[in-house]
């Protein structure tokens, strides 16, 4: 991952949380982070788009948003 994306991680992760988002977890992939919340922001909202998961069998809604170099996913509340 390049420098900048590692800076990118961070600052995004303090942004999340600065927003009220509670960060579940942080996947550094090759290019980017990758980073679960457990709420979004509004502004998270916004710019989301959406896709249905299958896992086991079951459909769920989720959402994902670029935000800097990070992608940033959730999933709908039941």
């Amino acid at each position: 991952m390049k420098a900048e994306n590692i800076v990118d991680k961070q600052n995004v992760q303090l942004m999340l949380r600065q927003q009220g988002c509670q960060v579940l977890r942080v996947t550094s992939r090759k290019t980017r982070a990758v980073i679960e919340i457990q709420q979004p922001s509004p502004q998270l909202q916004q710019i989301a788009a959406a896709f249905t998961e299958n896992v086991n069998g079951q459909q769920r809604q989720a959402f994902y948003a670029q935000v800097r170099s990070c992608v940033v996913h959730w999933h709908q509340a039941n």
